[in-house]
């Protein structure tokens, strides 16, 4: 097995430059896609955990912004291009680094093959480089194999978590690639036998984070840095975590 977690700077700390020094002239967005549970369309009352949490981290600095959802491509399309657009939960990956402002980090992620139950568990690269995978158009899953020396042409990208399991489903597939908490959480939110499916083997694990191509200043930086630092040393944090059925590692949160 071949875990890899990519070292950052701390969560708190920003590189000069990182930040604009200039007070805000156009309000702050947020966006996200519908991944389940960091990011739930559709459910106002639930509307996910990282969604919950920047939500509230926001309303403690006194400018309280409510996330918008969008196709996952569409919303790093946005975020890419626009100031002031920010987005949830962005995987911290060497290609991203030098386009993004990386304002908090919210999550590690943990990136395992997930197939069908009654079929031998993904443990091994050896194994896993002759399966035919699929894994989310606009994540880092792609490159990640790519690293590992995956066949292009044996991975499928699909639009969305639920394309994915029915290309497993069907068929098409024989193994999932992408995170173990969004793939596994979907499963169970579309009533599907969470028994039928297996988890194998973790590849990569990498940090999730709230992030904006240009435009946030730095006072608003601090104010949300200090907002979640804060809510982690009481607790908060992890207690929303566990209201979602997550529990996490102590490490995957600071």
């Amino acid at each position: 097995m071949s875990i890899q977690r990519r070292p950052f700077l701390a969560a708190g700390l920003a590189l000069p430059g990182w930040a604009s020094a200039e007070p805000a002239s156009v309000t702050l967005r947020i966006v996200s896609g519908d991944l389940p549970p960091f990011a739930i369309e559709g459910q106002p009352g639930r509307p996910g955990v990282l969604v919950e949490l920047v939500e509230e981290l926001t309303r403690r600095t006194g400018h309280a912004v409510k996330v918008d959802f969008y196709p996952w491509a569409r919303a790093m399309q946005m975020a890419s291009a626009q100031p002031r657009v920010a987005i949830l939960p962005l995987t911290r990956t060497p290609e991203r680094e030098p386009h993004y402002q990386w304002l908090l980090k919210l999550y590690v992620q943990h990136f395992v093959f997930i197939n069908r139950a009654g079929r031998p568990p993904v443990s091994s690269l050896e194994q896993a480089r002759r399966l035919k995978l699929t894994v989310l158009r606009a994540s880092p899953n792609l490159a990640q194999l790519q690293r590992h020396g995956f066949k292009d042409e044996l991975v499928l990208q699909a639009h969305s978590v639920e394309d994915m399991l029915r290309q497993l489903e069907r068929g098409h597939v024989d193994a999932i690639y992408g995170g173990d908490v969004i793939n596994m959480d979907k499963v169970r939110g579309s009533g599907r036998d969470i028994t039928q499916f297996q988890i194998g083997m973790e590849l990569e694990a990498g940090e999730v984070w709230l992030a904006a191509s240009t435009g946030v200043t730095s006072a608003e930086l601090a104010a949300l840095q200090q907002a979640r630092h804060t809510m982690l040393q009481d607790g908060s944090i992890e207690r929303l975590f566990r209201a979602y059925g997550i529990r996490p590692r102590a490490e995957d949160l600071r």
